[in-house]
């Protein structure tokens, strides 16, 4: 499972705040480590003094008394009897710190003409106030970084602001909105050039939009009217055969194709104006009556394949949609059924709600989450426009459509109610 990535706004600060951290951090590590070098080599320069002026006193009077204060000691090798055992023990060169009896001392042992001398120097007092300073130092790093984490989060909502801005505004957009522009919004601002960018996207996309839309009116017009001559031939036919039983059956083959083709221009028509889905309220359609005709329909050129058609309760399935798109949707769905099926039998069952078409066959399972793309087919010579357009019909209205394939049996699912 992949985790869930950081706001902008939280990686900005974030990164500010570590780039503070660090940086403070690694100040005050070397600048504690600087002042502990140079006050050990302080240390060691004035210890070393202190022994070179005792060697000259000694050179001048060889009875000469070592110094002894209350913070610095210096003794001679002749000197063991009251000399601290632990300073016995070290050898020549510089001790940083050496733990006496609650006290911390800094010992500089050093051998020369008047033998083995040692000279301890008492920093307890020192390394207590450098433990405060440290702490101090701590606190400081502290406070700095909770003032970098504040600065932080105020410079990256600055930053961010206009980010955040221009994707609401453009969350905002309403696809059905024409000659609407953003530029202008953030004028000024560092993201103008990707608003300007917007802008030339939404108005190459006006353009096309109207093009689209001018030639779906001309689309209607060219298809209506020669739909409209083919049924009124028909009926004038029909009405001049009555007497020719031969010629019923091809009429009526015209007339249901004709319909269907009707539907289908209909339902296209619709689509492509993109109407919200809210204008459909006021438009019923009972499917219980819709679903029989278009069976019906698809019997007549189902090539000796048997539809069954069953309403368990009998009750009217209305919905808000028009008639065009839920004929559209059934026959699409049994058309599909009958093409890709293997049996005989095609069974449609309408159920609280619930449209099922089942069908003998099974569907590849790499094939099933791609049954509803645009294209996509398994049979030779077909569009796979189908399932997209059932697709594109139930997302449109709020229904939800589902195909599953177990076995040897296919099943197409469109719930209707929410």
């Amino acid at each position: 499972m992949m985790k869930q990535q950081l706001s902008l706004r939280s990686r900005i600060a974030g990164t500010i705040l570590a780039v503070v951290t660090l940086a403070g951090v690694l100040l005050s590590v070397v600048a504690h480590y600087v002042d502990e070098r140079l006050e050990e080599t302080e240390t060691y320069d004035l210890l070393s003094e202190e022994l070179t002026h005792y060697e000259q006193r000694m050179r001048a009077d060889p009875g000469a008394e070592p110094l002894a204060s209350a913070r610095l000691t210096i003794y001679r090798a002749s000197d063991f009897a009251r000399m601290p055992r632990p300073i016995v023990a070290l050898p020549p060169g510089f001790h940083n710190a050496i733990r006496l009896e609650g006290r911390i001392l800094r010992v500089l042992v050093k051998d020369g003409e008047f033998g083995r001398l040692y000279v301890t120097y008492d920093v307890t007092a020192h390394t207590a106030q450098e433990r405060i300073a440290l702490l101090l130092l701590i606190l400081g790093l502290a406070v700095i970084i909770a003032m970098a984490a504040w600065a932080a989060l105020g410079l990256s909502s600055r930053l961010v602001g206009p980010v955040r801005a221009l994707a609401n505004r453009l969350s905002d957009i309403d696809p059905r909105t024409r000659q609407l522009r953003i530029a202008d919004d953030f004028a000024g601002n560092e993201l103008e050039p990707i608003a300007r960018s917007v802008d030339s996207f939404l108005e190459r996309l006006d353009g096309f939009v109207e093009r689209e839309q001018s030639f779906t009116s001309t689309a209607s017009h060219e298809l209506r009217t020669p739909l409209a001559v083919i049924q009124g031939a028909v009926e004038l036919i029909s009405e001049q055969t009555r007497d020719q039983p031969a010629t019923a059956r091809p009429m009526d083959r015209i007339r249901r194709a004709v319909r269907e083709m009707s539907e289908f221009t209909e339902a296209l028509l619709t689509m492509s104006r993109e109407e919200p889905a809210e204008q459909a309220q006021d438009t019923l359609c009972d499917v219980t009556t819709i679903l029989p005709r278009v069976v019906e329909d698809q019997r007549a050129i189902a090539s000796g394949k048997q539809i069954d058609l069953t309403v368990d309760d009998g009750t009217p399935l209305r919905v808000h949609a028009p008639d065009s798109m839920v004929a559209m949707l059934i026959g699409n769905l049994v058309r599909n059924a009958l093409q890709h099926g293997n049996g005989s039998t095609v069974t449609c069952h309408v159920e609280h709600g619930v449209l099922t078409v089942a069908n003998e066959g099974e569907i590849a399972p790499a094939d099933l989450p791609r049954v509803f793309d645009r294209s996509f087919t398994t049979r030779p010579g077909g569009h796979g426009m189908g399932l997209y357009l059932v697709k594109r019909i139930c997302e449109r209205y709020g229904w939800t459509v589902q195909l599953v394939s177990r076995g040897e049996l296919t099943v197409a699912t469109v719930r209707f109610a929410p």
